[in-house]
């Protein structure tokens, strides 16, 4: 009988149901900010250039609209109209973004005559700050001419793309 009476406790002992377990409840939410945008307030231009018959160049633009020619590349009195790139950036108040230049572009005249345009250069150059949820970027670039490249108005049909996304 002691056996039993042992065994009846030690069973009873076992099937005692512990209550351990707790739990919390958390809050969920999302905030979903201002969309970054970025709008062109001005083409670049290079102006006017006078180009040696024999020798090539290159003149480059700087995002202040400085132009440095070089090799066979002069810069004329009348200048034309001389202008870097610029773009308005909004999105949300002191926000960092990443600018994105683009590699190469070929301008071309009406007689399919082309220049390459290259190493973009920007101001502010890789990444930028929102102040009061807007920045200006401003874009220069290298425009490579040829010996006796040919007159004309050359442009880019395509345009000059400047991708900014949030950090």
């Amino acid at each position: 009988m002691k056996k039993l009476a042992f065994l009846f406790i030690a069973i009873a002992g076992f099937a005692v149901t512990s209550n351990a377990q707790v739990s919390a409840t958390a809050a969920s939410s999302a905030t979903i900010i201002t969309p970054i945008a970025i709008a062109k307030t001005a083409d670049l231009n290079f102006g006017n250039l006078a180009v040696s018959p024999t020798v090539a160049g290159t003149v480059v633009l700087s995002p202040s609209a400085t132009r440095t020619p070089s090799g066979g590349v002069t810069l004329p009195a009348v200048t034309g109209t001389v202008s870097a790139a610029s773009f308005t950036v909004t999105g949300l108040g002191t926000s960092t973004f990443a600018i994105t230049l683009p590699g190469t572009i070929t301008l071309t005249d009406a007689g399919s005559h082309t220049m390459s345009l290259g190493s973009f250069t920007s101001t502010p150059s890789s990444t930028g700050t929102l102040a009061a949820g807007s920045a200006t970027v401003t874009v220069g670039g290298t425009l490579t001419v040829a010996a006796a490249q040919a007159a004309g108005t050359y442009t880019n049909a395509a345009g000059l793309s400047v991708t900014v996304n949030y950090n």
